[in-house]
């Protein structure tokens, strides 16, 4: 159960970005927060809410991982860099897991966030997972390495470290990482950063 108390503590420590700034078209309001709408209300589903008596997922059992086949999850990636002024950045996380090798792949994209000025931008680049496996101190342990950039006007990000965490549900319905010690390469200065990764089961194949 470690694996998920870190995912909760992240989550609580990720969800403090305010909106403001960015292009919000003559309607004068950014489409960027249908999709902040969306993470949130899948990040309720997966993580729940314990202070407001709303329960997550409980941990996949052992004898529900499976041991073939391949799962596709889809859902965000939250990202918080501790610059002096924090930047926090939201996108689109796609995770396939093949249980048959064990292996983990997938891309973090679509990102925007905030700058260094907190204006809100679109990060351009993506993050890939390339590596990582199944199983550990229980069957449903989930470890996903990831490397890669992001780029805006005056902000260059470099990623390269492993999130850790766990198959959620049963049956197995989602999944939930993170990395609370990462280091990212911000402006050429290794910088503290917090890492979230929750996907809900898409797609699966034999």
């Amino acid at each position: 159960m470690k694996h998920i108390r870190w995912v909760w503590w992240a989550a609580c420590l990720l969800c403090g970005c305010g909106g403001g700034g960015g292009d919000g078209g003559g309607s004068g309001i950014d489409p960027r927060l249908a999709r902040l709408d969306i993470y949130e209300a899948q990040k309720l589903r997966v993580l729940g809410d314990p202070g407001a008596g709303v329960m997550g997922m409980a941990v996949t059992p052992d004898v529900a991982v499976p041991d073939s086949g391949n799962a596709t999850f889809d859902g965000s990636a939250t990202i918080r860099i501790e610059a002096a002024n924090a930047l926090v950045l939201f996108g689109d996380a796609a995770v396939t897991v093949a249980f048959d090798t064990a292996a983990v792949s997938g891309t973090l994209d679509g990102f925007f966030g905030t700058d260094s000025g907190n204006a809100v931008l679109d990060y351009a680049g993506a993050i890939t997972i390339d590596g990582g496996g199944v199983g550990g101190a229980t069957d449903s342990d989930l470890h996903m390495d990831y490397g890669g950039g992001l780029t805006a006007p005056g902000e260059a990000l470099i990623f390269d470290g492993t999130l850790t965490g766990s198959f959620l549900g049963n049956p197995l319905a989602a999944i939930a990482t993170a990395d609370l010690a990462a280091v990212v390469d911000h402006n050429g200065t290794l910088t503290d950063a917090t890492i979230l990764v929750i996907g809900e089961l898409a797609l699966t194949s034999p």
